[in-house]
Order: structure tokens, then sequence, then C-alpha cells
């Protein structure tokens, strides 16, 4: 057996390798000498927009003149505009939202669109470079097309409003396209002027769901470098392609539109790390100002958005992608395609084989102690989605607040104060919930069960929750890896045994402890306030039903194992135990 795995490793590891292949370079077919755009004029522009209408959060005043005058803007350079009002709901609010649709037809009615949002996070008074900067680069490649006459594939430029609440706008805007399949690509621009920047950073990360495709970034990357004086798009690393995958919430507007199957990036900040505390203090603060902004720095945004877009114009086909990838830009190779997905299916089916194998009895008795194993877990899981239930009836009562998409944003006074009357009530209704599971595991048990068929259960459980993710987001089987660990699981049961068993147990959440941290302490800066934040996310069901039930079952399977079963309702009663593991009987 132990020959079996090793060479199950090895193979694994090798079709890695063979299934890396090498990703091919764009070729640049636009002239670079045709590139107009002018840092100096978009600072001008941006200066305008931001002096005359600070203050422009959804729903104040400021913002529908803001969008009042985007139209004009636009009107005046001879595109065709529309608006979009509609209504969502946030912090519990109905909430007036208005999106500027702006059209350069062009000879072919497929589209490349650009969008930049023009409200703003409510504790900014300019809100300069978000998206002061992304809206005055729009305006002012606007202009540049514009004024060339018709182009190649119709231009659209989008004014989103509401993206600080969950890319509310665009979000909107694709889903009332009446043809998306017509969208050859999209990018979206924000964050893109403070001084202390050294270039621009891709983000492909769909809202919630699915990654932009490789060839657009690196279309974007070599449309940049054959200008030659300006900087190259930085594309994520490795490892945040496989942790963004992993947990797909995007923080720009390219966000809904990757998700609605639309091949779209994002443009926004590369902040040095010398920088880092400077870029952090002027984000979602009143000291995002002008004072801050520089032409130089939109001058190479501006240039690389230019250039992304002078190169798609000048391409009569365009690749196809499908599916989750890996990109290695050391090696400018991918792992993608069957490869990939036989790694992913290879990781499932360890578990879903290793819960027959860890019994090592007859599959009928095997069937047996699943069942004789199901109350307990019950037990265990039914809790966890009663205590989500109780936090969707505290937002219809209104002990917490309802959003349409996310739960406030960075810097949000209620992202850093929970409401501590609803963590009371909750913490309170997980121990009631727990005790009635308990009652409810000793009712249903027929007898208590054995370790190895709460084990095997445990084991089996992953593995189905590895297929649903395969069917719904396959990089989130990332989260799973650590699971591992709970093959190690044993039942021990001297004290020390129970203490590497319980270790082993816990230690299935490493990712998602990491991801905690990561979140909580070092993107939103709220410290264990994330945990607050983690309830607002299952309370207004971000995370849908069915993705919460799955969460919460395998959490259930993890502590399956190392929490006693309870006694039966008909008295002590205990599977017979195996003769050749005498360890392994009930604890």
């Amino acid at each position: 057996m132990k020959i079996l795995r090793s060479l199950l490793f090895v193979c694994l590891i090798l079709l890695c390798l063979v299934g890396c292949a090498t990703a091919a370079d764009p070729q640049v077919s636009y002239d670079p000498g045709s590139l107009r755009f002018d840092g100096n004029l978009a600072f001008a522009t941006e200066t305008e927009f931001v002096t005359q209408f600070p203050n422009r959060d959804s729903g104040q005043p400021n913002n529908r003149l803001a969008a009042q005058w985007l139209f004009s803007q636009f009107s005046e350079m001879g595109l065709i505009c529309t608006t979009q009002d509609w209504e969502v709901i946030n912090f519990s609010q109905p909430l007036r939202l208005k999106n500027v649709v702006c059209s350069l037809p062009g000879e072919s009615p497929r589209e490349i669109v650009i969008v930049a949002h023009h409200d703003q996070f409510s504790g900014t008074i300019q809100g300069a470079d978000n998206d002061g900067s992304g809206i005055a680069i729009m305006l002012e490649l606007a202009r540049i097309f514009a004024a060339e006459g018709v182009p190649q594939y119709t231009l659209t430029f989008v004014s989103s409003d509401g993206e600080e609440y969950g890319m509310l706008g665009s979000g909107h805007y694709i889903e009332n396209h009446p043809n998306p399949e017509q969208i050859i690509a999209a990018f979206s621009l924000d964050n893109l002027g403070k001084k202390f920047y050294d270039g621009v950073r891709i983000s492909a990360t769909g809202q919630l769901r699915d990654v932009g495709p490789l060839w657009l970034q690196r279309t974007a990357q070599e449309a940049a470098r054959a200008a030659g004086d300006i900087w190259v798009p930085i594309m994520k690393p490795t490892y945040e392609q496989m942790l963004t995958q992993a947990v797909p919430i995007s923080l720009w507007d390219q966000g809904p539109l990757v998700a609605a199957g639309v091949p779209a990036i994002g443009f926004g900040d590369n902040c040095p790390a010398e920088y880092a505390q400077a870029c952090w203090d002027t984000y979602h603060t009143e000291l995002d100002t002008l004072e801050f902004q520089s032409p130089d720095t939109l001058h190479q945004s501006g240039r690389i958005t230019e250039a992304s877009v002078r190169q798609l114009l000048a391409m009569d086909q365009f690749p196809q992608e499908s599916g989750p990838y890996l990109y290695f830009p050391e090696s400018n190779s991918v792992l993608r395609g069957p490869a990939l997905w036989l790694i992913m299916i290879g990781f499932a089916a360890i578990f879903l084989v290793g819960s027959l194998w860890v019994a090592e009895r007859p599959l009928p008795e095997i069937a047996h102690g699943w069942l004789s194993a199901l109350p307990h877990l019950l037990g265990l899981w039914l809790p966890w989605v009663a205590s989500v239930v109780l936090l969707y009836i505290m937002v219809e009562v209104g002990l917490m607040e309802k959003f349409a998409v996310y739960p406030a944003v960075a810097r949000d006074p209620i992202v850093f104060n929970p409401r501590w009357p609803a963590v009371i009530i909750y913490v309170v209704g997980l121990v009631l919930f727990f005790w009635l599971g308990r009652k409810l595991a000793a009712r249903l048990q027929q007898e208590i069960p054995a370790f190895w068929g709460r084990k095997s259960l445990t084991l089996l459980l992953v593995g189905l929750g590895s297929v649903y993710l395969l069917s719904r987001n396959p990089f989130s089987l990332l989260f799973l890896v650590p699971t591992l660990l709970w093959f190690l699981v044993k039942g021990r049961q001297s004290m020390a045994g129970r203490i590497l068993d319980w270790v082993l147990a816990l230690g299935g959440g490493l990712i998602v402890y990491a991801l905690l941290y990561f979140f909580g302490f070092v993107i939103l800066r709220n410290n264990l306030a994330i945990l607050w934040y983690i309830l607002m996310i299952f309370s207004i069901r971000e995370v849908g039903f069915r993705s919460m039930a799955m969460t919460t079952a395998i959490i259930a399977a993890g502590l399956a194992p190392v929490v006693n079963p309870p006694q039966t309702a008909a008295g002590p009663q205990s599977a017979p135990a195996d003769p050749e593991k005498p360890s392994e009987a009930v604890a």
C-alpha cells in the first residue's frame, strides 16, 4: 500500500510537470508611435472632477451631479450616451444608483469596454485616486479615440456607481447588457494616480467566481512593453493566482464582468514596500486628495491602457480560453486543461478511496459504520447550520445590517465595531444548538459508533465536499489540503494521544487560519474583528446556503472523530470492537 501511495504521488508530480505548456507570446500589431495619452491633460481633468464634485459617495447629491457632468462630457465628444438608474439595499436602506454608459460606434458592433467608477468611499472627501484617477484616464481616452473617427470595434465607456459596495454598477451594467458575447474584452481602471506608485498591477479576479483570461493579461503586458517607455503591467505571482482563484473576491470593477464570462482585467496600483504605509494612509481616508496625485503616474497608467486598447483594435481574431489555470511567469508556462483537472480530481479521489481504505472492512460493514456514525455527525453539523440561519433572522429583524452584495468596505466603521448584542446572541445560540444537537444524536443513535466508522465517514464527507467544489470553484480545494492531516487521527486513548488527535483535527483548518490573518491583520487591518466581518458575510448570504451547508459539514466532519459520541437513548451500547485494533474501540 505504501508503494502504491508513493507511485501515485510521483505520478501526480510528473503529470503537473508534463501538463505545463509554454504560454503563447502575443504578437504586437499596433503602432506604438500612435500613443497620444497625456498625463498632464488627465491631471487637469481629474482636478476639475474631484474639486467640483467632492463627497460623491453613492446616494449623495454630488454623486448624481457627477454622473450628469460625465454624461455631458462624453456627449460633447460625440459619443452616444445613456444612463442606468436602479435601487439596491445598503446598510438596510434603499440606495439609488446611476451608471453612465457611452459608446463610440465602430465598424463592428463588437465592443471593447473601459470601466471606472465615479462614486467614492464615504470616509473620503475628494476621492482623488479612488477613483478620480480612473475617471480622468477614461475621459482622456474617450477624447483621444473620438478625435480619430470610427474605430474598428465599438468602444464603450462605463462610469459605474456603487463600486465601493461590491461593484454594484458594473454588475448592473453586465446583467442588463443585451449581448455580452459581443464584448471582446474589458478593462477596469482604479487607483492609478498616486505619486508613490512604481507600476500598474493586473487583477483578473472575478466577483465570487472565475478568473480573467491569461491571453488578455499577456496582451496588455506585451502592448506596454512594445511602447518602450512605459511600465509593463505586473501579473500576480503564481501563489497569489492560486489564492485569488480559491477566494475570488474582486476589489475592482472587472469582477462582475469576469463572473459573467466576459474577458476582463483590472489595472490598479502597485505600491513599493517603502511607501506601503503612505499608500495605506491615503486609501479610503480624507487624505485621498490631489496633493498625492501625479501627472507622471497618470501618464504611465493611461498609456498602458491606451496601448492595450490599440492592440485589441489592431487584432482580427481573439484567443478563446476556458477553465481555471496557473501561470508561471518565470518560465512563461501555464498549467491548465486535463492535467490540472486530473490533479484536482485525484485530490478528491484520495478522500473517497481513503474512506474505504481506513476502514479495512467489507463494504456492507463499512456502510453500517457510516449509518451508525451519521447521528453523531448530524449532532455536530446541524448546530452550525442553525447558527447561520440565526444570522439570517437577525438581519431580518434589524439586529444586523442588510447589504446587496458586500458587508461594507475597508475602513468602514462597521467593519471595526461589532454589534455586540448580535455577537452575544449568536454565541449563546451556537452553544444552545450544540446542546440540542447532542440530545438529537443520542435519540437517533442505535449504537455508539466505533472510531473507525466516524473517521471513515469524515473522509467520505471531505471527498464529497471536494466533488462539490470541483463543480463550483476547483481552486477552493486548496482549503482542504490541510485536512489530509485527518488521516493521521487515530482515536488514541492516552491524554497525550487525545491532545495529538485534537491538534491534527484542528490543523485541518491551517489555510483558513492563514487567510483570517492575511485578510484581518494585513488587508483590512481590523485584527480579530475579522471574525465579525465573517459573520456579516454569512448573514447576507454572500456565501450561498449550499456552500454554507458544505462548509459547515466539513467542519463537523473534522470534529466527529475527536468528539466523543453521546450515550444512546437506550443506554450505553457500542459497536463491536475490532479484535485486531483494540485501540480503535469506542472512546
